[in-house]
């Protein structure tokens, strides 16, 4: 399931977007694979690097640098657990360009699998960022389709379907396009 959402801040809108996907595997295993910061990038090609700001466990106030590659060029963003709750819930968050970006993070028991929803939300905290909101529909697309695409990996990751992509294919792929 993905749905697009709109926030509200300050009594104007703002871009959101939930994800909710049927893992099969225990709420454990899914929290692991979600919050195993050291292996993420093994998984999700768009992750170029993850590096620990924070040292020790994760834990609420871990704060960690996240380098991506989009559309072509590397960004790296300063993220924060701003909550953690093992084994069922976290809420990383972000700031950019004046809006604060909440990626919340709940598992709930579903059978003998999990229930997994990624709630997104954009909150603007100066009013050149509000303006940007309002065009943040068009950007949002993009991170939603980011987002969706690591969600389905790691679920596959934690339910024991993932596959290491073929880098010589990928690589083929590349080069005809």
């Amino acid at each position: 399931m993905f749905t697009s959402k709109m926030a509200v801040y300050r009594g104007f809108p703002m871009a959101g977007f939930e994800i909710t996907r049927i893992v099969d595997a225990p709420v454990e295993q899914v929290f692991g694979v979600f919050t195993d910061l050291d292996r993420m990038g093994n998984h999700c090609k768009d992750i170029v690097k993850i590096e620990r700001v924070t040292n020790g466990p994760i834990a609420a106030g871990t704060v960690f640098k996240e380098t991506r590659s989009v559309f072509g060029r590397e960004s790296t963003e300063t993220l924060t657990f701003k909550e953690f709750d093992p084994p069922s819930h976290w809420v990383i968050s972000g700031d950019f360009c004046g809006m604060i970006f909440l990626t919340n993070f709940n598992l709930q028991p579903e059978g003998d699998g999990t229930r997994l929803i990624v709630r997104t939300t954009v909150k603007a905290t100066n009013p050149i960022a509000w303006l940007m909101g309002l065009i943040s529909p068009l950007f949002m697309g993009s991170m939603k389709r980011a987002m969706k695409r690591d969600t389905d990996i790691l679920c596959s990751v934690a339910d024991g379907t993932w596959t290491e992509p073929d880098t010589e294919q990928d690589s083929d792929q590349d080069e005809a396009t």
